[in-house]
């Protein structure tokens, strides 16, 4: 009996491998999209998540300090001293003589006027020496003149800047909040805090207190965030400029994604929508591409010059790099399917191309076949 090498059947292989092989191709690009979209959401759901977080964080820090500024501004030294100085006749042009006296030769004339000796002074100085956040503190009366102060400052009259004029807001009086900048008396980059300061009576106000506090404290969330080798962290205004940077920044440098800030909040106002978290893809310094998210400051509905937003910047790249590692399993697992489903597609078509029998066996039992009908029928 010969035997004689298997055939594959092309009606079974071929059909088989059209249907199983696209699929399995279309099923594993599915599968590998779905997870990188579903990483980059889980991803960007965790960022706001830290972005909000530090966001409050820096508005607890300003609210905390906006408190304690409102409560010094009643501590009867103080609001003694503002209204005892109100009560003196003003004389401009002799406050303009010593405001320049003052700016010509300040350790003198500070001397001489002995303000910094006065019980107020040095409660300011106390309190300054005692909490490394008060670079500098000082009180006017309702005219502007210098009543108090922690240390020497630059100017006796104070009622030109606009601090002033917006707290004491014509005698009404109101707590005024400024943005970080460097403040040249202070020598720090540092925020301002006016508050009012009512008269002993309390049916008046007295004057005006200002406090520069240090940044430090309310910029440590930033500077201490740490979630990427490519990852950067800021603090920027609604004009794409920079409040704060944890990496080094020169003078006038400005948020990469400055431009498509501006875009999503004129969209944004013109929708009407509430405001909140956005999130974005922007092109770097570098070209790379990256996801940005920014959380809005609540600073802004009460002090519009602090509507600022902490924006966190990745690398795309870097942040799906976990999922990147588990692709090549992906493929490895899809790539052994593939061998499996071509073994089984093979096998099968062999089996249904290949007759049970040598030919010549199958003849001699077809004949058999023939001849026993044949006697059944003479039978």
């Amino acid at each position: 009996m010969r035997s004689r090498l298997p055939s594959v059947d092309s009606r079974v292989l071929t059909p088989i491998l059209v249907v199983a092989l696209p699929v399995l191709v279309i099923g594993a690009a599915m599968v590998i999209s779905i997870g990188k979209a579903r990483l980059q959401e889980t991803q960007s759901a965790r960022l706001t998540q830290v972005a909000e977080y530090t966001a409050g964080t820096i508005d607890a820090s300003v609210f905390r300090r906006i408190l304690d500024a409102a409560v010094l501004g009643r501590v009867p030294e103080i609001r003694t001293a503002a209204a005892e100085s109100s009560a003196r006749p003003f004389d401009a042009k002799q406050a303009a003589e010593l405001d320049r006296q003052w700016q010509e030769d300040r350790a003198g004339t500070v001397a001489r006027s002995g303000l910094l000796a006065s019980p107020a002074s040095r409660f300011l100085a106390d309190l300054a020496s005692n909490d490394s956040i008060y670079r500098e503190v000082l009180v006017t009366d309702r005219h502007g003149r210098l009543v108090a102060a922690s240390n020497p400052v630059s100017d006796y009259i104070q009622s030109d800047e606009d601090w002033w004029i917006r707290s004491f807001d014509g005698g009404r009086g109101r707590v005024n909040m400024g943005d970080v900048r460097r403040d040249e008396s202070a020598g720090v980059y540092a925020f301002e805090i006016a508050v009012p300061v009512p008269a002993p009576s309390g049916t008046e106000i007295a004057g005006v207190m200002k406090i520069v506090a240090d940044s430090r404290e309310m910029l440590a969330g930033i500077g201490g965030l740490e979630f990427g080798e490519t990852a950067e962290a800021m603090l920027v205004r609604p004009n794409g400029s920079i409040v704060y940077s944890r990496r080094q920044i020169a003078e006038g440098d400005r948020f990469f994604a400055a431009d498509l800030l501006r875009e999503h909040l004129e969209r944004r106002e013109q929708r009407k929508d509430p405001p909140g978290p956005m999130t974005f893809r922007a092109a770097g310094r570098d070209g790379a591409d990256r996801l940005v998210i920014l959380a809005p400051s609540q600073l802004g509905r009460t002090y519009p010059d602090l509507a600022w937003f902490v924006a966190l910047s990745i690398d795309r790249e870097e942040l799906l790099a976990p999922f990147q590692s588990l692709v090549w399993y992906l493929v490895l697992v899809f790539a052994a399917t593939a061998i499996a489903v071509l073994a089984i597609a093979l096998w099968l078509s062999l089996r249904l191309a290949t007759p049970s029998l040598d030919p010549a066996v199958d003849m001699q039992l077809v004949d058999h076949a023939r001849m026993r009908r044949r006697e059944d029928a003479d039978a």
